[in-house]
């Protein structure tokens, strides 16, 4: 498998769990634009894998220390190896270790993950994909008690789920004192509902939260306009 080309760097990921998706990039790119790049100093990307989310907020924030922290052997590795390879290698660390053993004397600017998501139904053989998959590590609770713990008090954490967790993961995140400022949701095409969510929360309770909508793909199967204004920034091919 080739590595996936972006346009500063290469992210190999033949050996991680879960392979580069536009989830996962959709994500780094939303939360890389969400914040001036000056008021950046730290950033935790929970779940890593192969780094890509980690490597786009890289780029983006150009005096950032960078971490990535993986449960998964093989994925931690493949994230470390495309982080030593990246132009921001200075700045980048992987962890493999849970996020619920993870001590830093720091706290983050900004927290990212795509979490697990399939609580229920039965799990792939291949362990890797199945803790990347399913929630068997890492359940909404812990995970938010973590970014809670981590996140600076003007701090901001983004995730993306799909649509039908969005009550469980909220409920979740309030009460670890974290509150919902924005959702994008996340459209396959316009004739679809949306499937996906990037949340956007932080420690401060901003009232109503911002919504907005986001479709990926036209009816030629090409990207959408707005699409291609989040991606362009990172991908190679657009």
């Amino acid at each position: 498998m080739k590595p996936f080309k972006m346009k500063e760097f290469e992210v190999a990921h033949d050996q991680c769990a879960m392979r580069v998706n536009t989830d996962g990039c959709l994500l780094g790119a939303l939360a890389a634009s969400s914040t001036a790049v000056n008021d950046v100093q730290r950033v935790l990307d929970i779940g890593t894998g192969s780094g890509v989310i980690a490597l786009q907020l890289a780029q983006r924030f150009t005096d950032a220390f960078v971490d990535g922290i993986e449960i998964h052997g093989p994925s931690a590795k493949q994230a470390m190896d495309n982080f030593r390879n990246s132009p921001y290698h200075s700045r980048m660390v992987c962890y493999h270790q849970p996020i619920q053993e993870f001590e830093m004397n720091t706290y983050y600017d900004i927290i990212v993950s795509n979490p697990p998501y399939f609580e229920e139904g039965p799990t792939k053989s291949d362990h890797g994909v199945a803790s990347a998959r399913h929630a068997l590590t890492l359940d909404f609770k812990s995970l938010v008690m973590s970014v809670s713990g981590l996140l600076k008090p003007n701090g901001s954490f983004w995730a993306i789920l799909p649509c039908d967790r969005k009550d469980r993961f909220l409920d979740a995140a309030l009460d670890e004192g974290l509150f919902l400022n924005e959702v994008i949701h996340i459209k396959p095409k316009e004739k679809r509902d949306a499937n996906r969510c990037v949340f956007g929360l932080s420690k401060s309770n901003t009232g109503d939260a911002k919504h907005r909508t986001i479709t990926i793909y036209a009816d030629d199967q090409s990207y959408t306009s707005e699409t291609h204004e989040v991606l362009s920034p990172f991908y190679d091919s657009l």
